[in-house]
């Protein structure tokens, strides 16, 4: 739970009927799609919507961590409405089957995931909400959420009127020209060294642990020191490497998610983790030290609150529900986001595009630089890690995503007034062709 706020309240809710497959017109397969809700604040005729397109997880999570939506739902009159992807947290189309073969989960897409979206809104307009048929939608989004928020408002812009699209990387798909190969690990390394690392703290770490990996008595101590669990036991100089690989990927992770006060978004972390795991590099004095600088940087990561007692750094053993399917060359479409979304988004409308310079995954986004193009901003949050501009309000939050907030809720109030001036114009045309 975010700052100073109590604990956000909604009700689970379930649309029954969502179809298995929306683009097929004889598979009459039906599944059950959780969405949370709360109309505290939704007190007026065609009040706004704000509408949250779930990300890779349960719903909860990014109702938790979503607080300018919380935030600024009052000032609108706004519903509030966090609908979950579909094969994630309590929306499983074929239940504890739904990750066991290829063909089930050929159903798991970004296509199926916003046409359940588009179901929901329509039903929460026609159905679940008093006096919505006219109610404006702004949609919101982080990370994959905001590539699924900028999509809906190209795909679906007769329902959805706007949208936040926060740390979306919309640009890192293969064929794409526009980020550099290697952006996303520069800016991991950018991170890491404006928070007091160095490039000769990092890889040193990194070397001792190849180099113990080599011999039993450095296995020996990388297993003791780093309290690895018996599914990621050092065995030989391979396990080594994916050691460090594994401790590479928390780098990364940690750079996600640096923001300036504690948080609880992936994990459990101290006001600018990366600083936190930075003192530890640089004070190493001995090889020993150099490598325990890794594991105090990894268990800061997922053991912040000193509760597990083990690690388990391998994915395949450690309960990853991909794992048992393997990557086959002929699930993917490596060209089809291009083909499906397009790259430049020439026709699309109001969309904000938001990045933050601390978060890897901005190298993938819309644009780099404080700029517009139409209705379609960007807005970078200069010291901002991933997606922080939905975060709740904070009282160390950065003066860059406080203006940031403060122009997106612009952009919401011109979004919601032009769907009500639309509205009123269809209206007076209806009314002059009868």
């Amino acid at each position: 739970m975010e700052y100073g706020l109590t604990k956000y309240k909604w009700n689970e809710e379930f649309y029954e009927e969502m179809p298995v497959d929306h683009f097929s017109f004889n598979d009459p397969r039906k599944f059950k799609l959780r969405y949370l809700i709360n109309t505290d604040n939704f007190k007026e005729k065609n009040a706004p919507i704000f509408f949250y397109t779930g990300n890779e997880g349960s719903i909860e999570g990014f109702a938790e961590n979503t607080g300018f939506m919380w935030d600024i739902a009052p000032e609108f009159g706004a519903a509030i409405v966090f609908a979950e992807h579909r094969y994630y947290g309590k929306s499983y189309p074929f239940g504890n089957d739904s990750y066991s073969s290829v063909s089930n989960l050929g159903y798991l897409s970004s296509e199926q995931a916003l046409a359940d979206f588009a179901v929901i809104i329509t039903y929460l307009k026609e159905v679940r909400l008093p006096h919505a048929k006219k109610s404006p939608v702004i949609a919101f989004g982080g990370s994959y959420g905001g590539m699924l928020t900028a999509w809906m408002r190209i795909k679906y812009p007769h329902i959805i009127d706007g949208g936040i699209a926060a740390s979306a990387p919309v640009f890192w798909f293969g064929n794409v020209p526009a980020p550099p190969e290697h952006s996303y690990d520069d800016i991991v390394t950018r991170t890491f060294i404006n928070s007091g690392c160095t490039l000769q703290s990092l890889s040193a770490s990194f070397e001792t642990i190849r180099k113990m990996a080599d011999s039993s008595n450095g296995r020996k101590f990388l297993n003791e020191q780093f309290h690895l669990s018996s599914d990621s036991q050092v065995k030989n100089a391979n396990d080594g490497e994916e050691l460090i690989y594994a401790i590479q990927s928390v780098l990364e992770t940690m750079a996600m998610v640096d923001y300036p006060y504690p948080s609880n978004f992936l994990a459990p972390l101290p006001a600018w983790p990366v600083k936190v795991a930075c003192k530890a590099f640089i004070s190493a004095q001995n090889p020993e030290q150099s490598a325990l600088a890794s594991y105090k940087a990894v268990n800061l990561f997922y053991n912040y609150t000193g509760s597990e007692k083990t690690l388990c750094l391998r994915g395949a053993s450690c309960g990853d529900p991909f794992s048992a399917l393997g990557d086959p060359d002929d699930l993917f479409r490596p060209n089809w986001a291009i083909t499906n979304y397009g790259v430049e988004f020439p026709t699309a409308t109001n969309i904000v595009f938001s990045n933050g310079w601390l978060d890897p995954w901005s190298g993938g986004g819309w644009r780099l630089t404080p700029t517009f193009e139409g209705s379609l901003y960007s807005l970078i949050v200069e010291d901002g890690a991933h997606h922080y501009d939905l975060r709740g309000e904070h009282p160390d939050d950065t003066q860059s995503v406080k203006e940031v907030r403060r122009l997106e809720k612009k952009h919401i109030t011109r979004w919601i007034k032009e769907a009500r001036e639309k509205y009123n114009q269809q209206k007076r045309i209806t009314k002059d062709r009868i």
